[in-house]
């Protein structure tokens, strides 16, 4: 009963460090994770899963078409991932920070087969799993996930589930602000590689998906769970120019500016950051205003911090396929349209 009750405390403190909209997010389906959203595991046309705060102060999610009876951060990783109970729970710990007491026993463990095709293989050995035991088992546990995620479930599908990982990778990348090493990247591949075994092509070994995955890195445009960039960037383009954001102090500001404008506002009001923090490359910004180029889009993300629109949270990577930057938008989310007197001409 002890061993039970310390179980309890540990799951009872997972929730409320990775509440299920978290959890979500983490597993790249940050989209379903409101109040009114399409379900994940039936063809819904109208949206009937909801995720939502309970009386008892912890989350749950429910769908009222084919799970009514919804449940917690734990049931909810048994009928997405289709495991156990207790390999739910493992997973759900170690993704918590808290690694349960018991030795992972399911048979989707990684340490329970090891990988002959990288066997004393030189371009493998170097990129074990056990070289990325150093950054910690909620990171291993976060790659394991996002590899279940994206396993293959038929034949053929290899190519375009492989590529969905590496953008469950970037955005992994994304939100911690630093690049995986090449033994993180490995690991995901290598449990990826292992799940999906069963339907893959046998030429297609180990050795040969983490040389392409590793190769396919910097091609990666949009990470997995971005898909809100593209989004944020149609309900901007929409807008008519009365709803764009007016620039303190600017009299007449180019449409073109209050356009990238708009985008961050857009983005800050998406983003499930305390502190609304959101990540926005110039390529994508330059999306905002038809013709705009991304020079001009990095030009006009300048000249918005400097006119205090934006705060650039940490600068982003100026090479081909580096980080975007990280931004927080700082007007107002309804501005006024009220000219100041000491509005300065354009």
């Amino acid at each position: 009963m002890t061993g039970n009750n310390d179980l309890r405390k540990k799951i009872d403190e997972a929730k409320r460090r990775l509440p299920l909209p978290d959890l979500l997010s983490r597993l790249g389906l940050g989209e379903h994770a409101k109040k009114s959203a399409r379900c994940l595991w039936h063809d819904d046309q109208h949206p009937s899963f909801s995720v939502f705060e309970g009386d008892d102060g912890f989350w749950h999610y429910k769908c009222f078409v084919c799970d009514s009876s919804g449940g917690d951060e734990i049931a909810f990783l048994v009928k997405h991932f289709n495991v156990s109970r207790r390999e739910a729970i493992r997973r759900y710990l170690d993704m918590a920070g808290f690694p349960p007491s018991w030795p992972p026993k399911s048979h989707q463990s990684p340490e329970s087969r090891e990988y002959p095709e990288c066997s004393g293989r030189s371009g493998c050995s170097d990129l074990s799993v056990s070289s990325v035991s150093s950054n910690g088992q909620a990171l291993q546990a976060e790659l394991r996930t996002l590899a279940a995620h994206c396993q293959c479930m038929a034949p053929s599908t290899s190519e375009k589930k492989r590529f969905q990982l590496l953008r469950g990778l970037i955005a992994i990348q994304e939100r911690d602000g630093r690049k995986l090493s090449n033994a993180e990247v490995a690991l995901a591949i290598e449990e990826w590689h292992r799940l999906s075994q069963s339907v893959l092509d046998p030429e297609e070994t180990l050795e040969h998906h983490l040389l392409h995955g590793l190769a396919e890195m910097r091609k990666v445009k949009v990470a997995l769970g971005r898909e809100i960039i593209s989004q944020a960037i149609e309900v901007v383009l929409k807008l008519p120019v009365s709803d764009l954001p007016v620039i303190p102090g600017v009299r007449a500001a180019p449409e073109s500016l209050r356009r990238v404008a708009a985008l961050h506002r857009e983005l800050s009001r998406r983003s499930r950051e305390k502190d609304k923090r959101y990540f926005l490359g110039c390529r994508d910004a330059a999306k905002a205003y038809p013709g705009l180029n991304k020079t001009e889009a990095a030009i006009i993300n300048r000249a918005l911090v400097q006119l205090g629109v934006i705060h650039e949270v940490r600068p982003g990577e100026q090479i081909p396929g580096g980080l975007a930057a990280e931004f927080r938008y700082l007007l107002p989310d309804t501005e006024s349209a009220e000219e100041d007197d000491d509005e300065i001409p354009v």
